[in-house]
């Protein structure tokens, strides 16, 4: 192949990308572009179709289809001869992953990474699959044999691809809005009936195959067994102990891998995702808690270990000189996949010497080659005994680590550590999330939106916006002596109303209007992450609690588009429930006013912050936030400056609380003073 613009022959557009994915395949014969108008030009000059191939950094078979196609020079030469090939990394491009991922669902009834699409010129998708092997195998076609067969009807069938363009196009382009009734209890019920029922009865999790984490499903049960509906509880407990016990927790470093393969939670897929281990750790802080307020002290005590342990795995190995935290660790192992964290007996013996092995270690093994995932169903061993394990294990070569800073990814972690340092006061936790907080809202463009990536220049999306702009909530609720957390919040979800939002028929859309976007789709169903849509409503609503007015009715529109969706789908929305019953609930908001330093306001705060209180919000009064958060307003104060507190719902608020220990009696909660479980 020949070089690009005077560089080196073996490289091509990839080299001058940012993404430590695309720079993975800089270096392949494979003639690749990045997403751009380049690309498409080329596509329609020379009336070739697009072969689109997208994939992320840590994902496994994304490794083995370069190693095994994109590295092969005669596959390459077919593939720059007959097509315009273009690379894209879906963390850094999720709006054009969603498009073209829903293509592949509408094609096979099933999608995956590596996605692998031929698009039409104008960006119609026409045929697409996953992973296509080297040479034919189990009944697939090679993925040489698939480059000439659709070649093959490129040059004498275009006139049936163009059908198949147009109908995936409409199919990609139809809305899962639903206009319906502002979403009920007995909605809410019903749905976390459906989940509860879902839950694989024997070893936890949503299926009986493969075990993802779902984190939003996990965020609904914990919503679910807040307001006591039968059985959430006991079946998010099931499932909390089993990914605790299993192999998808990295009982040595902590934190979390993305899925287990098996039922049992045993052998997982070896990468950690960042926003995996953010969810999980915001879910662990409000399982802690929610235990504790159950009288169950045992689980509230194993809940916070699992805080503790993924916030120090998030610190140490992923937050970075800048504030911000990397995007994953690779699945692949230079070592072979899993050995970095997995151990034979024969190496544990060496390490702990003779007695017996921890961790359900065994001379079989429970993974491949006689090497065992370290699970802790049959009790967990000595501090030391973890220590000597993790100290071999650090001097083995570690999986990759991909750099990029994804805004949407750190705005969970920023808010789950805050979360997590309110609840649990940790200082250090919430200093943290300040350095993140400060270091994304660094990166605000122009426009006063983020981008997808610090640093990079792809366009951010809803999800951006949404994720950062809650956890700027939750960093106000640790540290509501700074108003300018609750302030950037509202800047965001303004911005995000004024770019993102359809003025005409209502609903928030994923994406700006762009024109390397085949559609602009309104996403409501939450996958491995929230929705940017049900997200951004929660944004709406806390806002609206602290008396933003101006943001009540996007918030009652985006509610009423998808009403009939969120009944007739159930648990597909849990973000988007949590804010109906956020404003089902009408939750009370604590409002102090006095100084944030003062003694009595911080023990205030102590009596608020000893549980989760979903859907609240506590503020200390400030004449700043006037204009925008009347609630928060300066309020009279006691002899000397002495703090006041205030519950109030909506516009009505209680009698003045002029002690803790009365703030206490009137939340029904324990006295002052933190209590740990």
């Amino acid at each position: 192949m020949s070089g690009v613009h005077g560089e080196s022959p073996r490289t091509n557009r990839l080299i001058r990308e940012t993404s430590p994915y695309l720079l993975q395949h800089a270096h392949n014969p494979v003639d690749w572009f990045p997403w751009g108008e380049e690309a498409f030009a080329k596509a329609r000059s020379e009336n070739k179709p697009i072969f689109l191939s997208i994939g992320y950094a840590a994902c496994h078979w994304c490794h083995v289809m370069e190693r095994e196609s994109f590295n092969d020079e005669q596959l390459a030469s077919y593939l720059n001869a007959h097509f315009v090939p273009i690379k894209v990394d879906r963390e850094e491009r999720p709006d054009v992953d969603g498009i073209y991922i829903t293509a592949l669902l509408a094609i096979n009834g099933q999608a995956g990474w590596p996605a692998s699409l031929f698009l039409w010129p104008d960006l119609r998708p026409f045929a697409g699959g996953t992973y296509f092997p080297p040479e034919p195998r189990q009944g697939m076609s090679s993925f040489l044999e698939i480059l000439m067969h659709v070649h093959q009807i490129w040059q004498n069938d275009r006139a049936s691809l163009d059908v198949a363009g147009n109908q995936l196009r409409d199919a990609i382009a139809n809305p899962n809005s639903m206009p319906g009734p502002e979403p009920g209890n007995s909605g809410f019920r019903r749905a976390v009936h459906a989940l509860v029922a879902r839950v694989d009865a024997q070893h936890g999790g949503f299926s009986s195959g493969q075990k993802f984490p779902q984190c939003p499903q996990l965020e609904l049960l914990l919503l679910g067994a807040s307001e006591k509906v039968a059985q959430a509880h006991e079946r998010l407990r099931l499932t909390l102990n089993a990914i605790d016990a299993g192999g998808l927790q990295d009982h040595l470093g902590g934190g979390f891998h993305r899925y287990c393969v098996d039922r049992e939670w045993t052998v997982p897929h070896f990468e950690k995702m960042l926003f995996d281990n953010a969810q999980l750790l915001r879910i662990f802080v409000r399982s802690s808690s929610i235990a504790l307020s159950l009288g169950d002290r045992e689980a509230s005590r194993a809940d916070l270990r699992v805080v503790r342990d993924t916030a120090h795995y998030l610190l140490r190995d992923l937050f970075d000189k800048t504030g911000l935290f990397w995007s994953s660790e690779d699945a692949d192992d230079p070592g072979g996949e899993g050995h970095f964290y997995t151990f034979t007996a024969e190496e544990a013996r060496t390490i702990l010497g003779d007695g017996p092995l921890p961790y359900g270690i065994s001379t079989h093994g429970n993974f491949e080659n006689g090497r065992n995932v370290l699970t802790a169903r049959t009790g967990r061993p000595s501090k030391a005994t973890r220590e000597r394990l993790l100290e071999a294990r650090n001097r083995r070569k570690r999986p990759a680590i991909d750099t990029k800073h994804v805004v949407a990814w750190n705005g969970l972690a920023l808010g789950a550590l805050a979360e997590a340092g309110r609840l649990f006061g940790s200082d250090d936790w919430i200093s943290a999330a300040k350095r993140c907080a400060n270091a994304v809202l660094a990166s605000r463009t122009e426009t006063g939106l983020l981008p997808r990536l610090v640093g990079g220049n792809a366009p951010g999306i809803l999800e951006d916006q949404a994720f950062v702009a809650d956890a700027l909530l939750d960093l106000y609720q640790a540290d509501p002596g700074n108003p300018g957390w609750l302030e950037a919040a509202a800047n965001l979800a303004e911005a995000a109303l004024h770019h993102f939002w359809d003025a005409e028929q209502g609903g928030f859309f994923q994406t700006q209007d762009r024109p390397d976007l085949l559609v602009r789709r309104k996403e409501l169903q939450d996958g491995a992450e929230p929705s940017g849509a049900g997200r951004m409503a929660e944004v709406l609503r806390r806002l609206e609690l602290c008396g933003h007015s101006s943001v009540s009715s996007p918030l009652r529109q985006q509610l009423a588009i998808c009403g009939g969706f969120m009944e007739r789908h159930g648990f597909a929305t849990p973000e988007l429930w949590g804010v109906a019953r956020g404003i089902a609930a009408q939750p009370r908001t604590l409002v102090i006013a006095g100084a944030a330093d003062h003694p009595i306001t911080q023990q205030f705060l102590m009596v608020w912050n000893r549980t989760w209180r979903p859907h609240a919000m506590v503020g200390i009064a400030d004449p700043r936030l006037a204009a925008r958060f009347p609630w928060f307003d300066q309020r009279s104060t006691g002899p000397n400056g002495a703090p006041i507190a205030y519950l109030c719902r909506q516009s009505i608020c209680e009698r003045p609380i002029f002690r803790p220990e009365d703030l206490a009696a009137a939340l029904g909660t324990s006295p002052v003073g933190r209590t740990h479980p």
